[in-house]
């Protein structure tokens, strides 16, 4: 039925959990900064990291250019930098955005059904796509870790595009990139208020991954196909892709 297979990332592939906005983060990070040569106390940093994302994120809603619109945090950590009177190389910045995640993290891993859900799509012939509300310099590196990469036909990530789910332009631009037919395509995602409404508002069947400990029927589901049990390998079995 379907010949393209779109997959968000995070709660459906990848369980994940940080505390990247704990107080207790900001104080380990700044002890970090610090070894780097950058020298922060940790209240400091913390007030001028939330205040010029929030900047951020306002003048992005001002905008109105997406209903949905994304930040990168590599600006963000640039500016905070700046105002102390520190100015960075790209490459420098990358390495500090990427130790922002690797610090805030508190676990990580691929459920056990992501590969072989995968690897059963890739066999049957299917094109795979990658849909995720993420930062690139934090999500690149998990990707390359995980072994994801050479998976995906195309990946889009919300820091690059400037908007995310469940925003229909994300998924707009996914189709047009690709140039998929949204009657071929499936939108595979664990949150309904991303990835099956951002689905659902552009034409795009939705599968639901459900990760809740008891799952609760919808009323009215804004999606077509449901694992209860959060089982990727329902994918496979419920769009008739043999095992």
């Amino acid at each position: 039925m379907y010949q393209n297979y779109i997959f968000d990332l995070y709660g459906t592939l990848i369980a994940i959990h940080t505390d990247e906005y704990s107080k207790d983060f900001f104080r380990k990070y700044a002890k970090w900064l610090r070894r780097q040569g950058y020298v922060f106390a940790w209240k400091d940093f913390y007030h001028l990291y939330t205040w010029t994302g929030h900047q951020y994120r306002e003048k992005a809603l001002h905008d109105g250019q997406y209903s949905n619109p994304e930040i990168q945090v590599e600006d963000v950590i640039r500016d905070v930098l700046a105002i102390k009177g520190y100015h960075v190389s790209d490459e420098e910045l990358l390495y500090l955005c990427e130790n922002f995640r690797k610090i805030s993290l508190i676990y990580m891993y691929l459920y056990p059904d992501t590969f072989a859900c995968l690897n059963g799509l890739k066999k049957a012939g299917k094109k795979l796509y990658l849909l995720s509300n993420a930062q690139r310099s934090f999500t690149w590196q998990e990707l390359e870790s995980t072994g994801l990469i050479p998976y995906f036909d195309g990946i889009l990530i919300s820091s690059d595009e400037g908007c995310m789910k469940p925003d229909p332009q994300f998924y707009e631009i996914c189709c047009k990139r690709y140039q998929l037919e949204k009657a071929q395509s499936v939108m595979i995602g664990n949150e309904m208020g991303s990835d099956m409404a951002g689905a659902k508002a552009v034409g795009i069947d939705g599968f639901y991954i459900s990760r809740a400990a008891v799952f609760h029927e919808e009323k009215e589901p804004i999606y077509r196909y449901v694992s209860k049990n959060g089982s990727l390998m329902e994918v496979l079995i419920q769009t008739n892709i043999a095992i």
